[in-house]
């Protein structure tokens, strides 16, 4: 099982500021550290802040999410942290067969039977669309986020990656399970 519940971050507007890398927003952009995603792994729940950890994973969990989408067949891997764990994911997937081996690794020993209990459920089998359509109700709240900030990104590479974000988010179809009600 693997769901995305989003929270609710305050956003703020950066009039006309220039940033480097889409990543770099995050900071300016999420007024609160303690505004959190949770990924639920097999009904573990992961903490994401918006601020901290999405800086860190964004570009792992945009590439993972554009070859899924972009890809009929194959295989990946990517990296993400929290305060507390690393997630190492490997996917591989063959039309909308997929199967994700995940490997947890916590920063302290104070949470080893954290990373241990995520451990001990470390592989999903899922619809890929149903994975894809978890990812698309947070990329749609960056999307928008982004383009309320009114930042602008001054790398032509990186304003290609924020280009990468919108048309991945608008080419995966429907939305994560918690929010189609």
């Amino acid at each position: 099982m693997f769901n995305i519940q989003l929270g609710h971050p305050k956003i703020n507007t950066i009039p006309k500021q220039e940033f480097e890398t889409v990543r770099e927003v995050f900071l300016r952009l999420f007024t609160s550290p303690e505004e959190s995603i949770f990924i639920f792994w097999n009904q573990i729940p992961l903490r994401f802040r918006y601020r901290e950890d999405l800086y860190a994973s964004f570009n792992d969990m945009l590439a993972l999410v554009w070859l899924l989408q972009k890809e009929k067949k194959g295989e990946t891997t990517a990296k993400f942290q929290n305060q507390l764990l690393t997630v190492s994911l490997t996917c591989v997937w063959n039309q909308d067969d997929l199967s994700i081996q995940a490997r947890f690794e916590s920063f302290e020993y104070l949470y080893e039977p954290y990373g241990a209990a995520l451990n001990n459920s470390s592989e999903i089998h899922l619809s890929k669309a149903a994975f894809l359509s978890e990812w698309k109700t947070l990329l749609h709240q960056i999307v928008v986020s982004l383009e309320a900030s009114k930042c602008i990104i001054k790398d032509g590479v990186e304003r290609r990656r924020l280009e990468l974000l919108q048309l991945t988010e608008k080419s995966i179809e429907n939305y994560g399970r918690l929010y189609t009600r």
